[in-house]
């Protein structure tokens, strides 16, 4: 099964930038659902890197890697 994660971009007050990923996220995650949660995270002030607010979405990526392990032998 793949692992899915959800990568949030997002500018920073002071010009930079920032991402948020998230772990084993849903593959069904819809562009709905990420931009309704960035745009709580940006209302919310919730995050502070670099002690600077985070005050525009700058992209969204929903991301599936598969993993096959192999015994060690």
């Amino acid at each position: 099964m793949p692992e899915v994660k959800l990568d949030l971009s997002f500018k920073r007050e002071d010009g930079g930038s920032s991402k948020i990923s998230i772990e084993d996220v849903r593959p069904d995650v819809t562009e709905m659902d990420a931009n309704g949660l960035m745009d709580l995270i940006i209302t919310n002030n919730i995050f502070l890197p670099n002690g600077s607010s985070l005050v525009e979405k700058s992209k969204i990526e929903l991301v599936s890697t598969d993993v096959t392990e192999f015994n060690v032998v």
